[in-house]
């Protein structure tokens, strides 16, 4: 399989989850002016495809600076939803004993990401979360923008699926694309800006 692009492109004014910076990409220099192309980047942590990092919800988290970059290289599993609906919890079908490092869920609602119908995506519960740390994931990719519910915001935000995989010290890779599309077993690298302090980055995934 050649490689695969899994991530969305940063671009001014794409989606953002409610209440997180807007994207703005202008020109800090020019070619005609200044005999150099430069740009200026405007936008959060968690924009477009990006890692959360423990110390997203966990004040004595990890950082993105701290993360072993080899965590988000190797063996992924593509665990397929089973006829996800909105706003309805993600039903896997079968669930091996066994789960390698890396768990994708294919869910394919990436297709909605930039429509209202993405803060209606099926979500994971507690219990699947559970399961899967248990057998093994601590990398836990979704093409969806968030594990947990994004269609009632509170504030603050009520966040299981974060809580509980975060403060474990595992690792959560939201707004994946194409993952319908990948067999059950790749190769994967995602890999996030090397951020001081930071609680997430944006990353550039591939499968192959």
């Amino acid at each position: 399989m050649p490689d695969r692009d899994l991530s969305h492109p940063i671009a001014t004014g794409m989606p953002t989850y409610p209440g997180d910076p807007s994207v703005r990409v202008s020109p800090a220099a020019t070619l005609a002016t200044d005999g150099v192309r430069v740009s200026h980047l405007e936008l959060g942590s968690h924009t477009g495809t990006h890692v959360d990092a423990p110390a997203h919800v966990i004040p004595s988290g990890r950082t993105v600076d701290q993360i072993d970059p080899g965590q988000l290289i190797g063996p992924a599993l593509v665990l397929r939803a089973t006829n996800p609906r909105p706003t309805e919890p993600v039903v896997i079908k079968e669930l091996p004993a066994n789960l390698p490092r890396i768990v994708l869920l294919a869910t394919g609602w990436d297709t909605h990401f930039d429509s209202p119908a993405a803060l209606t995506h099926p979500y994971v519960s507690l219990e699947l979360a559970q399961a899967l740390w248990s057998r093994g994931a601590r990398v836990l990719g979704l093409d969806t923008v968030s594990p947990d519910r994004s269609d009632n915001p509170s504030h603050p935000p009520k966040l299981p699926v974060h809580s509980f995989w975060l403060g474990q010290d595992g690792l959560i890779v939201e707004n994946l694309v194409g993952l319908v599309s990948l067999p059950p077993q790749v190769q994967v690298v995602m890999l996030p800006l090397n951020l001081v302090g930071g609680d997430g980055a944006p990353i550039r995934a591939l499968a192959r």
